[in-house]
């Protein structure tokens, strides 16, 4: 279920608040693209460490560690990393869609490009000229098919002939 910006405050200190405002649209379009690689390296380290947190509270409750620092529940730090885990998927989606609009704009210009050299090339066919051709060579008689060879005409009905002649007697 999405996290909505207030539930995002509660659950985050100001300075994570903060780092995780413009994460949220219109704030994340008008990012640069070093600004979005700046905020996913902070976003990805408090997300690790929002998970090693989660872990060692986790041990902490099953009794396999010493519990260490503030003794947060590992729900309310398991809601803490799905925050930054959001927040990863949103400027994500960020960077996918900037590098579409780069890829579109790349294969628009080529197309341009292209369209401009073939209008300015010369044509491929010439002119036909004053005087017409001699035009198309008739090509029905080569494709007719020529039937059997005169000469085996009958030559299986005078087999079937011969092999029934033996069979009788």
């Amino acid at each position: 279920m999405a996290i909505t910006r207030k539930e995002e405050r509660r659950l985050l200190s100001h300075d994570e608040a903060t780092m995780l405002a413009p994460t949220h649209h219109p704030e994340l379009a008008q990012l640069s693209p070093e600004d979005l690689r700046n905020l996913v390296e902070r976003l990805r380290a408090q997300q690790r460490r929002a998970r090693d947190l989660v872990r060692e509270a986790t041990r902490a409750r099953r009794g396999k560690a010493e519990a260490r620092g503030a003794s947060t529940s590992a729900e309310r730090l398991s809601e803490k990393k799905q925050v930054f885990a959001a927040a990863l998927r949103r400027v994500n989606a960020q960077f996918a869609r900037a590098e579409d609009a780069r890829r579109h704009a790349r294969a628009a210009e080529g197309l341009r490009r292209a369209l401009e050299r073939r209008r300015a090339a010369r044509p491929h066919h010439p002119q036909p000229g004053r005087h017409a051709g001699t035009g198309m060579r008739d090509t029905s008689k080569d494709r007719a098919h020529p039937g059997p060879d005169p000469r085996a005409i009958g030559s299986i009905s005078q087999a079937t002939r011969d092999n029934q002649a033996r069979r009788d007697g």
